[in-house]
């Protein structure tokens, strides 16, 4: 069955409430026509193109047709719905940062932002290949970024007061740009900077501080911790986005470095 032939077939009135009749079971053409109140010839036409794309049959009784639906092929349209109702992890984080962007525009009345959150991963790599995709921008580019954007360029001296820059292209080619500077080095386990959202012009819009530590051997514990303050109305948005947008971003260095060729 054509997914699309059927739907466009159904969404004709008269189709529609012929299917509804016949959904309480087998009736002839007869029936149908005093069911749905038009002409037979109206009628006929109409149970033809529902039986051409597969939901009814027509079977002779005598001198009689009988329409019954294929109940088959309309519960693989119910599965079709089904796929296409089932929620994505997309919409999982779309959601979870819409009620963050209106929590946070809520509390943006007459007040700085800020937020402060630790995630945790367990990555499948040793401590030398995650600290290379912290602090080797050819690496840091294959991750450092959340689902539907794509990394511009991204800098970070891993040594005191060293650089650190970060530039994001959205779908429809926005730019948002970030930058800062190292705080701590602990090479192999811990990293501290200063990431912050700036404007067209590199003013900081607010502060943003990342902090990185890193445990274990042949595996490693991955945990990190952000701090922002700062905001305000104009940024809230900005502030909602930092934790939905890290946890995808800690989710694509995960992935990439359960592949040891990649790391």
């Amino acid at each position: 069955m054509d997914v699309r032939e059927a739907l466009a077939a159904i969404g004709e009135p008269a189709r529609f409430h012929i299917l509804t009749v016949l959904a309480e079971g087998p009736r002839t053409v007869g029936e149908v026509v005093s069911a749905v109140g038009a002409l037979q010839p109206q009628t006929t036409k109409h149970l033809q193109v529902l039986e051409a794309v597969g939901l009814l049959t027509l079977q002779r009784l005598g001198r009689r047709k009988l329409a019954s639906l294929n109940r088959d092929a309309l519960a693989d349209l119910a599965r079709w719905f089904d796929g296409m109702a089932a929620q994505t992890p997309d919409d999982r984080a779309l959601e979870d940062y819409a009620r963050a962007v209106d929590a946070a525009e809520q509390r943006a009345a007459g007040e700085a932002l800020g937020t402060e959150f630790t995630l945790q991963r367990r990555i499948d790599a040793p401590r030398e290949s995650v600290w290379r995709a912290w602090t080797e921008a050819a690496v840091a580019s294959q991750w450092w970024a959340p689902r539907h954007f794509e990394v511009v360029r991204c800098a970070i001296d891993a040594v005191p007061s060293g650089r650190v820059e970060l530039m994001l292209r959205e779908g429809d080619g926005a730019e948002y740009a970030s930058a800062g500077s190292v705080r701590t080095v602990q090479p192999l386990r811990r990293l501290v900077f200063e990431l912050s959202p700036v404007d067209a012009e590199g003013r900081r819009l607010f502060e943003v501080l990342v902090e990185v530590a890193l445990e274990g051997g042949a595996d490693t514990v991955l945990t990190l911790t952000v701090r922002a303050g700062g905001a305000d109305a104009t940024t809230a948005a900005m502030v909602a986005g930092l934790q939905p947008g890290w946890s995808q971003q800690l989710d694509r260095l995960q992935t990439l470095l359960s592949d040891p060729s990649e790391s």
